[in-house]
């Protein structure tokens, strides 16, 4: 336990919205590299934890549908509509894969300063080891998506994940005001994420908090 009065609070570090062009250059990028099965480059020291292969999944399906779907409405429209309608099954099976793409080749990562929570097409948080407390697996729903506000009777709480499934709580050392999309700043005490591998990412998370205490 650190040291800390009751009254202090710590900021988190929270990535800015992206603007769309960098939103879609980000994208193409991890589409290429994803497509290649290019091996993602990690800055030194950082071990990554996978996130969100429930949610690819769940897109891969209403993708493969939608494409199947698609072809065979443009063979029952008129010629001068075909065209258009073959660029928009073009266009939303690009923005599927694309999302897939941004999610498996951003996983969390953890280091010996800090643990980033990212979700691929939506904003990360950054917190401090030795902010952190304890890990441990807890499946449930929070509404939205991204990094947003955990509705609690304390509202002291976030989520940072993908979709709304959810299963690895962090609770917190020590208050973190982390900014969220809309209303002002949470004062986090637990943080709501999503593992593919909860346990261990929960092992991991718990080793290095422990760490992070005795520093």
């Amino acid at each position: 336990m650190h040291d800390h009065t009751a009254s202090e609070s710590f900021g988190a570090k929270t990535t800015p919205t992206r603007s769309a062009s960098q939103w879609t250059g980000t994208m193409l990028r991890d589409l290429r590299n994803w497509a290649g099965r290019r091996p993602m480059t990690l800055p030194e020291g950082q071990q990554p934890i996978p996130h969100s292969s429930d949610a690819r999944i769940i897109v891969w399906a209403f993708a493969g549908t939608d494409l199947v779907t698609g072809l065979i409405i443009d063979a029952m429209l008129p010629p001068v509509g075909r065209a258009i309608h073959l660029l928009w099954v073009v266009l939303s099976l690009g923005l599927s894969l694309g999302f897939c793409a941004m999610t498996a080749r951003s996983p969390h990562l953890l280091h010996s300063a800090n643990l980033r929570l990212r979700t691929g097409p939506f904003r990360e948080l950054t917190i401090p080891v030795t902010a952190l407390a304890t890990a441990r697996v807890a499946h449930g729903l929070t509404n939205g998506y991204g990094l947003r506000r955990v509705e609690t009777v304390e509202n002291d709480a976030v989520a940072c994940s993908v979709g709304r499934t959810t299963n690895l709580v962090i609770d917190l050392d020590e208050p973190l005001s982390v900014r969220v999309r809309k209303g002002g700043p949470v004062l986090a005490r637990r943080i709501y994420a999503h593992a593919d591998k909860p346990s261990e990412a929960a092992g991991l998370i718990n080793r290095a908090a422990t760490r992070g205490a005795q520093s």
